[in-house]
C-alpha cells in the first residue's frame, strides 16, 4: 500500500514538473507580437492607447485608468507576464512609464486595420 502511494505521488510530482509550452513562438491561432517589437505609443482617448509594432501593425490597448495621466514626455514601455502579447483579453499586460513610474493594466487588446494612420498626441 505504501509503495503504491509513493509511486502515485512521484508520478504526480513529475507531471507537475514537466517543461512548459515553448514561449519562443507565438500561438498559431492568435494575432500576437513580442513586447520587444513595440515601436511607438500614442494617446487615443481616456481609456485607449494606440501601439505601433514595427512599421505596419497597430493595436489599440484598453485600460481602466485615465491614459491622459500617463506622462507622454517620459519613456513608455509595455510589459507582459509571457513572451507574447495577443489580441483579446489583456490579462497580464501593462503599460508603464512616467516619473514617478506608473503602471496601467491593460484590459483588452485589439488589432487595428493596417491602413489606419498613426496619430500622436
Amino acid at each position: 500500500m505504501l509503495r503504491t502511494v509513493f509511486f502515485a505521488t512521484t508520478a504526480l510530482l513529475l507531471t507537475a514538473c514537466a517543461t512548459p509550452a515553448d514561449e519562443t513562438q507565438a500561438p498559431a491561432d492568435r494575432d500576437c507580437f513580442n513586447a520587444s517589437a513595440a515601436s511607438g505609443f500614442s494617446y487615443v482617448d481616456e481609456n485607449h492607447i494606440k501601439l505601433s509594432v514595427g512599421a505596419n501593425r497597430h493595436y489599440q490597448l484598453t485600460t481602466m485608468f485615465n491614459a491622459r495621466d500617463l506622462d507622454w514626455t517620459q519613456a513608455i514601455a509595455i510589459r507582459s507576464t509571457s513572451s507574447w502579447i495577443c489580441t483579446g483579453n489583456g490579462l497580464g499586460v501593462e503599460i508603464i512609464g512616467g516619473d514617478p513610474r506608473r503602471t496601467y493594466p491593460v484590459s483588452a487588446i485589439e488589432r487595428l486595420p493596417d491602413d489606419v494612420p498613426v496619430q500622436g498626441s
